[in-house]
């Protein structure tokens, strides 16, 4: 738990820093793209702070008082962080098409395009910074830290590749455009970033209602269990799964052809299906019920 939450604070600080780089930059050559990362930036870092500020939590045994823990607190965190996002990306699209009509603003592309192309330097450096602590802690909350900076860096390349394009606008036919330039390139940041708040908002919804996960992972755990319940006389009868933040509570319900029932083999089975499911999910609960409908 202590390694996982000491190296989740490396994306916090680093996520911090860029906002704060971003906002002072965006301000300074009055850049609505650059304005843009840096609220995506921000509401990342305090999010992922809080996260790392409850991981203790999760980590918590439940009681009767709380029977799924505090998995759902992550949930509630990320559906405020959607509903932000959301919020902020659809004023700043207003914004920007009403800075278009009024003829758009002009601003120092080439230097926000060295800009970008250093932001990408850094990401990549915070990168293999993760990946190589991460290679003996299989932590699912890293991994998608993991991702997010890999899509960082292209982004911020990609993004100083538009500003270079927009630079040299300048000195043709097409300069007319230049003040436009950099409103078009926030509203497409705004249009590519807005379906990841929306997924946020489902899958966070989908947990504290306490509905099944993905198709795709329900069908992935069905298979890994059956194939596990191969060499044991049981049947599984019926998969009750749901996904509360991080974490994954599977309850199968097993019927035997002679209606006995072997404690020791069950709890066997339960500690195989948690360890099997544990490499590919993260955490996961494990609970085996006899089908009494069945018996």
């Amino acid at each position: 738990m202590m390694n996982e939450k000491q190296m989740m604070k490396i994306p916090v600080y680093a996520g911090v820093m860029f906002a704060v780089i971003e906002i002072l930059m965006a301000f300074y050559v009055n850049s609505q793209a650059v304005l843009m990362d840096s609220i995506y930036d921000f509401a990342e870092a305090v999010v992922l702070g809080l996260v790392v500020f409850l991981i203790p939590l999760f980590y918590k045994p439940v009681s009767e008082r709380k029977p799924f823990g505090y998995s759902q607190v992550e949930s509630l965190l990320i559906l405020g962080k959607g509903l932000l996002l959301i919020a902020v990306t659809v004023g700043l699209i207003f914004s920007n098409v009403q800075m278009m009509i009024h003829g758009g603003n002009r601003t120092d592309h080439q230097l926000i395009g060295y800009f970008e192309f250093m932001l990408a330097i850094i990401s990549a450096i915070i990168l293999f910074l993760l990946l190589h602590m991460n290679k003996n802690q299989n932590s699912i909350l890293v991994d998608a830290e993991i991702v997010g900076w890999k899509i960082d860096v292209f982004s911020s390349i990609g993004v100083g590749l538009a500003f270079f394009i927009g630079s040299l606008l300048e000195r043709t036919s097409w300069a007319m455009l230049s003040p436009y330039v950099d409103q078009i390139i926030a509203i497409v940041i705004a249009f590519i970033m807005l379906p990841q708040p929306v997924q946020m908002i489902q899958e966070s919804i989908k947990s504290i209602v306490l509905f099944a996960p993905e198709d795709e992972i329900v069908e992935e755990i069905k298979q890994c269990a059956s194939e596990l319940f191969d060499d044991y006389v049981y049947d599984i009868t019926f998969y009750d799964i749901i996904q509360t933040g991080r974490k994954l509570w599977i309850e199968l319900y097993i019927k035997s052809p002679s209606n006995m029932l072997n404690v020791t083999q069950l709890q066997h089975l339960k500690i195989r299906s948690e360890e099997a499911l544990r490499k590919k999910f993260g955490d996961v609960d494990v609970q085996i019920t006899p089908d009494l409908i069945d018996i």
